[in-house]
């Protein structure tokens, strides 16, 4: 049965929907984001009525009659008052918002790192490294200063333009409308400078992720770097993007900065204005002198709000660039998944392949805007490729307890056919049946919990030995991880270590030899108990001696599991109950040794040569 798989990357969100998903974090702390609200707007409301006391203030003094009886005394006491309530619910509010901003910002890394968790394995075939590091820790850092200043000041905004804007036309509806129709211009031309910024900042974090890519594959390939000696081209490979990534961030600072001052000059032209409508009113006595003061304040603090706009607007427009980036990643990876089956009774291990096959897509995970495909990606007809066929046209039942070894030259697909099983990757095409149940039915977790993999290239964490032994069952007791290390043939160096099993072997295990990490990898998969065994080339960086001794105890405890194992030495083939023989993604060959000796050009061509030297 026909079977798309998911697709690569999915659409990217527009920025609004991007930074209302960025927002919708800060629903996990409704107190907080509301107690930080009524404070900021308690001091708002503080800013509109002190212009009230000097206005009328103002007023009454000018009168000599009424200044008699005016408490000014009074006056200024309250307005002092006001002063030290406004600085005093500043303090209060700082700390609360800070908490909320930091709080919610945690709640967005996890997020992301639990995103990148659950990425199916297509998706990080198709991503880079150094991409993911640029999103997962630049553009969420970017997002701060969006949770600090943006989230408050815009009420902020908000709340104060109209709050002023009517009490300007409480006191004259004609200098009400020059504060209005000043004000509008300025709104809209920073508007429209900031729909050209967006695409700008997406630029700026697309060439950073470029630089951190280039840093990223330095630091994982330094041996290589050094290896050949290219340690001046890649210096100037990361001053390339430095530079690209600086002269981008100039010209977006620059384009910025070149047009607020523009739209701030928009609104300047309405304090010369409401001097004079409103001087003509005071000389006409329509308002008194107080209330034209009064007007002005508000329109200084309206000057204050629309520079607090620009800087917003490229806040904004940065963070609402980094925050699609991020959606990329929190958007779920397998939209149309089904896998809900659960695993029911015990697990038998039976496998089934109908018809399956498999293509690896070259579509990138991650949109980059400013990186153009490059050719060997493009068709000379000017399309994208088409997805390579690793797998093709694959039927095999394997029994539960049956050992099926993979065979066949580089490249024929072995390693792709072992991923399908834990779901990894999805056929393409057919079906992949385990214990009756399709694999894209299947809970995921529930199914690796009872399959073991040993990959061809060991990767060990920076922690003890028993630990990453563990890692696949971190509530195991040390008896059973020294069993399981005692069957792969790695207790004896582990004992000799200096700490034994609580020493702490480095990142990737660089302090290990290539023999070492796999026998760890081992013991990492046979402590977890598997019910399917995956081996793909385990015994592939041991000696012959580490060999014959890592074979005799994989013989003992794989004995009544299925296993399945990618292997190039006769030594391990001849072990298994079947032998499969692909080529070219194709099943070219399935039988025993003796029987494939016999009859198989390919398979006699990949291991007779073998026979004589004792399998080696």
């Amino acid at each position: 049965m026909p079977a798309q798989p998911p697709p690569a990357s999915a659409a990217v969100p527009s920025a609004p929907r991007a930074l209302w998903t960025v927002v919708a974090f800060l629903g996990r702390r409704p107190g907080w984001v509301a107690l930080s609200v009524s404070l900021l707007l308690v001091n708002i409301g503080i800013e509109l009525i002190l212009p009230q006391f000097l206005g009328n203030a103002i007023t009454r003094l000018q009168d000599p009659v009424a200044a008699q009886n005016y408490p000014l005394a009074w006056s200024v006491v309250v307005f002092s008052g006001l002063v030290l309530l406004r600085t005093l619910v500043g303090l209060i509010l700082g700390p609360i918002r800070n908490r909320t901003a930091i709080t919610t910002l945690g709640d967005i890394r996890a997020a992301v790192y639990d995103g990148l968790q659950r990425k199916s394995f297509a998706w990080h075939d198709n991503a880079r490294t150094g991409e993911l590091i640029s999103r997962a820790v630049t553009d969420v850092g970017r997002l701060q200063e969006f949770l600090f200043v943006c989230l408050l000041f815009s009420v902020d905004v908000l709340a104060g333009l109209l709050g002023t804007l009517v009490l300007v036309f409480l006191v004259s509806a004609p200098l009400g409308f020059i504060a209005l129709g000043s004000m509008l211009p300025t709104v809209v031309a920073m508007g429209y400078f900031a729909i050209r910024l967006q695409p700008r900042w997406r630029r700026v974090h697309d060439r950073h992720g470029a630089m951190s890519t280039v840093i990223q594959e330095n630091i994982a390939g330094v041996r290589v770097v050094k290896a050949f000696a290219r340690e001046s081209a890649e210096i100037e490979k990361f001053r390339g993007k430095r530079e690209e990534f600086l002269r981008e961030v100039a010209e977006t600072v620059n384009y910025w900065a070149a047009r607020v001052p523009f739209a701030q000059f928009l609104f300047g032209l309405g304090l010369p204005l409401v001097l004079w409508v409103g001087g003509q009113q005071v000389v006409r006595g329509e308002i008194p002198l107080g209330d034209l003061v009064k007007v002005v304040f508000y329109l200084l603090g309206l000057g204050g709000r629309i520079g607090i706009i620009g800087q917003i607007t490229s806040i904004l427009q940065n963070a609402s660039s980094a925050a699609q980036r991020i959606c990329e990643i929190l958007q779920d990876a397998s939209p149309g998944a089904t896998r809900c089956h659960p695993v029911g009774g015990p697990f038998r291990g039976g496998i089934r392949f109908e018809g399956v096959g498999f293509d690896y897509s070259s579509t990138p995970s991650l949109r980059v805007e400013s990186e153009k495909p490059a050719a060997s990606d493009v068709g000379l007809s000017g399309n994208p490729r088409s997805p390579i066929a690793a797998v093709e046209e694959i039927t095999l039942t394997i029994e539960p307890g049956e050992t099926l070894a993979i065979v066949g030259p580089t490249g024929a697909g072995k390693t792709t056919l072992l991923s399908l099983v834990p779901g990894f990757h999805w056929p393409t095409l057919g079906r992949l049946l385990v214990d009756g149940v399709d694999v894209r039915q299947l809970d995921p977790a529930a199914l690796r919990r009872n399959v073991a993999i040993v990959f061809q290239e060991t990767f060990l964490f920076s922690a003890s030995v028993a630990d990453n032994i563990a890692f696949g069952r971190p509530d195991a007791a040390r008896e059973d991880i020294e069993r399981a290390a005692r069957a792969a043939g790695a207790n004896g160096f582990i004992r000799e270590l200096a700490e034994g099993y609580d020493t702490v072997i480095g990142e990737r295990g660089v302090s290990l030899s290539g023999g070492q990490r796999q026998r760890l990898a081992i013991a990492r998969a046979l402590l977890v108990d598997p019910r399917i065994v995956l081996l793909d080339d385990a015994t592939s960086a041991v000696d012959p001696r580490t060999e014959h001794e890592i074979q005799d105890a994989l013989g003992v405890l794989c004995r009544g599991r299925t296993t399945l194992m990618v292997a190039h030495r006769l030594a391990t083939v001849r072990r298994a109950d079947r032998i499969l023989v692909l080529d070219r993604g194709r099943m070219v060959g399935l039988g025993t040794h003796e029987v494939l000796l016999q009859s198989h050009d390919l398979y006699r061509s990949l291991f007779g040569g073998q026979a004589g030297d004792g399998g080696r």
